[in-house]
């Protein structure tokens, strides 16, 4: 009888652990949004949460999204659930019928796409995928996306069902803060604003995902915008070569002439239909829509215009401004700084009261013109100039008086040579020229003949009897020298013998008698074109 009992017991759990089976199995093909095998709590590496946990779930699920979404089994877009106004009332109906990769997205790029595509074909979860579309009012937005897998009967792929929320907010801080970091490094390496300008344009345009931008400048001979420096991608060629030929007017109804005159940032949310746009027919050609030009204010003026373009149709809002203000404040420092710097460079290397390079200054151009003559073979003169009659003029007439024969006479002597010659002044009333590629020694008498008689005209707001004169001392490598101090004392030796000569206020430099190892000169003329000796 125990025997019969036991059996009976035997089968009894037999058949209750069949029957909680099969009640299993039931409620895992009733439950699509579940895939074969473990929960998804524990997929994620979860403990599972106590049943009571279910209604708090789906509250923070809710609350913490604002679009819910169903695809088909070709990824399909099909239904949507949203809050109202969800993404600033981005329409979701167009959504309908497309995969997420073919709708027009921003900061999305092609490899992010293929993986997301990927897993989705490999029928897996995903967890904030960030994508940005531009909404129904024209602004720019960006969701984060999360999907998991739906399985029917039998374990097949049902599609996916997915929530979006609005990260608009996250990603343009982070979207400003990047643009900032880049363009303070993009600044930081480079000496001028020209040398920035290519990358400082990328920084901008490759975040906002736009395809041009440029940098303008204004023209002061006819108040016309010039083009300089650009960024673009491919397809942008047609409004980068209208851009290269075209000059703009000042007082158009252009992009350009309206930041300048406005001095803040001025949008258009579609070049296309805007009249006053002198490119509007290439940026048609280039697929541009929406543009936005900013003025470069430094100390509250316009120094100069930057312009980009992009490929939507879309409109202006806070985000665009503040990474405006942010720009134009970067370049405005770097401008101020770089300015601060070229004053100070100026001072270190240039006469205070005439503006000539200074000794020190000199010294590192004549050191570079000597290295340039050796290698290619040229002649190369220096002028030694003392101002005759400048101390009488000084004394008797006071500093001031002197002050003005230096700076008249600094800027006669300048006016006679070439742009690649140099011309300092040493101190006090010493001048010294450096000819490059200086001729025959029959050139370089004119020159310094021409150096002598520029001093014959009187001087503004001084005695016009009181008269200055100059002697010049020439000497000439490599005949004279090979160095380049030794080449200042065989000057300064021929200027002192052109200051005791009554027949000439020029002399070359003749090396004393019975010193040997000095080249042999060239022919010299006989005399300057206007019949003063110049070998003495």
């Amino acid at each position: 009888m125990n025997a019969e009992l036991i059996f009976a017991a035997v089968i009894v759990a037999i058949l209750a652990a069949l029957l909680a089976r099969a009640h299993l199995k039931l409620r895992r093909l009733e439950s699509p949004a579940q895939p074969p095998g473990e929960s998804t709590l524990a997929r994620e590496g979860w403990v599972d949460l106590p049943p009571a946990w279910s209604a708090s779930l789906s509250h923070i699920t809710v609350s913490a999204h604002d679009v819910f979404w169903e695809s088909d089994t070709s990824h399909r877009y099909v239904h949507f659930y949203g809050r109202i106004n969800a993404f600033d009332g981005f329409d979701l109906d167009y959504l309908t019928g497309k995969v997420p990769w073919e709708v027009p997205a921003v900061g999305v790029t092609a490899t992010q796409w293929d993986g997301l595509k990927s897993t989705m074909d490999a029928h897996k979860p995903f967890q904030n995928f960030i994508v940005g579309r531009i909404d129904a009012n024209g602004r720019l937005r960006f969701g984060s996306i999360s999907g998991t897998p739906l399985f029917g009967a039998g374990g097949a792929f049902a599609g996916y069902r997915a929530a979006s929320r609005d990260v608009t907010a996250h990603c343009q801080a982070q979207m400003q803060m990047q643009i900032k970091d880049d363009v303070t490094q993009v600044l930081a390496q480079s000496q001028r604003l020209s040398d920035a300008m290519a990358g400082l344009l990328e920084a901008v345009c490759k975040p906002l995902d736009w395809s041009y931008g440029a940098r303008w400048m204004r023209d002061p001979r006819d108040d016309h915008f010039v083009c300089g420096e650009i960024w673009a991608q491919t397809g942008a060629q047609p409004i980068v070569d209208a851009s290269k030929k075209e000059r703009i007017a000042l007082d158009s109804d252009d992009l350009l002439a309206r930041a300048w005159k406005a001095k803040q940032l001025v949008w258009v949310t579609d070049v296309q239909t805007d009249p006053g746009i002198t490119r509007r027919a290439a940026a048609e050609a280039a697929g541009l829509h929406a543009a936005f030009a900013l003025p470069v204010l430094v100390q509250g003026d316009c120094v100069c215009v930057l312009e980009f373009f992009g490929p939507r149709i879309q409109r202006r809002d806070d985000f665009i401004t503040s990474i405006g203000e942010s720009v134009n404040h970067q370049v405005s420092l770097f401008w101020l700084r770089r300015e601060a710097e070229a004053r100070l460079t100026y001072a270190a290397t240039h006469d205070a009261l005439t503006g000539l390079r200074n000794r020190l200054s000199f010294n590192a151009e004549f050191d570079k013109a000597v290295a340039r003559a050796e290698r290619n073979h040229w002649r190369t003169a220096l002028l030694f100039i003392d101002l005759d009659g400048f101390k009488l003029i000084n004394d008797s007439l006071g500093h001031h008086a002197g002050d003005i024969v230096l700076i008249e006479a600094a800027r006669r002597f300048k006016s006679l040579v070439r742009a690649s010659d140099s011309i300092a002044r040493l101190g006090g009333d010493e001048f010294i020229v450096l000819l490059e590629q200086a001729g025959n020694d029959g050139d370089i008498a004119d020159v310094a003949n021409k150096m002598v008689r520029t001093l014959n005209a009187p001087f503004p707001g001084i005695d016009e009897h009181a008269r200055v004169g100059a002697s010049v001392g020439v000497a000439i490598y490599p005949v004279d020298a090979q160095t380049p101090n030794a080449l200042l004392a065989c000057a300064d030796a021929a200027m002192y013998k052109a200051k005791a000569s009554v027949e000439s206020r020029v002399a070359f430099y003749r090396p004393p008698a019975g010193e040997m190892g000095a080249p042999n000169r060239a022919p010299a003329a006989a005399a300057a074109p206007d019949g003063i000796p110049t070998n003495l």
